[in-house]
């Protein structure tokens, strides 16, 4: 798994571009459509707690990963591959979960991928494989491969190298495509809270998570702190506040390391927010300041109020006053 590719041929060189049948579309509603409509409380909360605990299992951020994108110089080519995905997701009319998806698998397999030197076409050709890989998964019509390589490449592939490149990044992720991202965990958020009905503050949080998806310094924060801060912020932006409980409650984190002392929590220390990097900064280290390990949302979001309608409850309990 480690020589992976470098010691192996690739399923070939790009085809020279040729040109393509005009495949038309129908117009499309963009707006976000809501994953979780009228769940009781108790499954919402089952939900997230899923959703943190598979976060867990995949692991797919971390600084590691930034460093390595960085060594191996692929931050502009990660760059525009994720700039074609969006761009691609918007003219096909994909669904959201399908290019953050892809772009999940795009980061792990190239992670995990030894290789001393990419090139451009073969970032295309993970790109496009991992977009197909992704649609196969979340579409009800996967799009044609001529369909995918419509606008935005510089090279194209062969139907066949898209199908070996399927099955090689398909094995080295051992078929584990179904990642929480930063845009699934944000659904469920909006869903707990009750703001699925309002289709222009869904957008909002998507453009935003969109964006992040292609800054690469935000592939250091877990997808869960990633799609809060979204949140967060355009709560800020919107003047949105909770009522919050007087009494202290009882926040449920999970796997605290032993020997932990958790200090009480002072939300009305926290900075003023300048920006959506400055906000998950400031919540990766609020996050070990409490002792957890930097992938649950505890006191990241205790300033407006949202966890305790979240009501995550897993794991050990830890008692933080409002």
């Amino acid at each position: 798994m480690d020589n992976l590719l470098c010691e192996e041929s690739w399923p070939a060189s790009p085809l020279t571009p040729e040109p393509l049948p005009n495949f038309r579309h129908r117009s499309h509603d963009n707006d976000v459509v809501k994953m979780y409509p009228e769940i009781d409380a108790a499954t919402m909360e089952e939900a997230i707690a899923m959703d943190l605990e598979k976060e867990l299992c995949f692991n797919n951020h971390g600084d590691k990963f930034v460093e390595f994108f960085v060594s191996k110089k692929l931050t502009d080519y990660r760059f525009h591959a994720f700039q074609w995905l969006i761009q691609t997701r918007s003219r096909l009319n994909l669904s959201y979960e399908t290019v953050f998806s892809a772009a999940n698998c795009f980061d792990r397999f190239v992670y995990m991928t030894c290789c001393d030197e990419w090139t451009n076409w073969m970032v295309e050709l993970v790109a496009v494989t991992s977009l197909s890989i992704a649609s196969k998964f979340n579409e009800v019509t996967t799009p044609l491969l001529e369909e995918l390589e419509m606008e935005g490449l510089t090279h194209m592939f062969h139907v066949n190298t898209v199908a070996q490149m399927e099955l090689i990044i398909l094995k080295a992720l051992e078929w584990r495509v179904n990642a929480v991202t930063s845009y699934t965990f944000s659904q469920t958020l909006v869903s707990k809270i009750g703001m699925v009905g309002d289709h222009m503050i869904m957008n909002r949080i998507t453009n935003h998570l969109l964006d992040d998806l292609c800054d690469l310094k935000m592939l250091q924060y877990p997808p869960s702190v990633v799609a809060t801060a979204a949140i967060w912020i355009l709560m800020e932006d919107k003047n949105l506040y909770f009522n919050r409980k007087q009494q202290p409650f009882v926040v449920r984190a999970a796997k605290l390391p032993e020997g932990v002392i958790v200090p009480k929590a002072q939300p009305k220390s926290q900075p003023a927010f300048l920006g959506f990097t400055q906000t998950a900064e400031i919540w990766n280290s609020r996050a070990c300041m409490i002792g957890l390990i930097g992938t649950f949302i505890v006191e990241l979001i205790l300033n407006k109020g949202i966890l305790e309608l979240i009501g995550v409850e897993i794991g050990k309990g830890l008692d933080l006053p409002l």
